[in-house]
């Protein structure tokens, strides 16, 4: 079977044209994932500012229990 050379220009074309697709979405893909990645470090960031908030919030609380003790006791 013979083939004329349009088909397989044409064919080149579309496998050209997909392959440029394709490297568009793995960019995409790739700035994503950094992206992720970001604010997944930030969000581990927050959550340890916000424990140790916490810590010092109770530490406080504490304090001031002990000083209202002592001004009332």
């Amino acid at each position: 079977m013979d083939y004329s050379p349009y088909v397989f220009l044409g064919l080149g074309a579309a496998i050209s044209v997909l392959g440029f697709f394709l490297k568009r979405m793995k960019e995409e893909v790739d700035r994503l994932k950094t992206r992720n990645t970001r604010i997944e470090i930030n969000q581990a960031r927050n959550f340890e500012k916000i424990t140790n908030l916490e810590k010092l919030s109770e530490d406080r609380r504490e304090d001031i229990k002990k000083l209202f003790e002592k001004s009332n006791g």
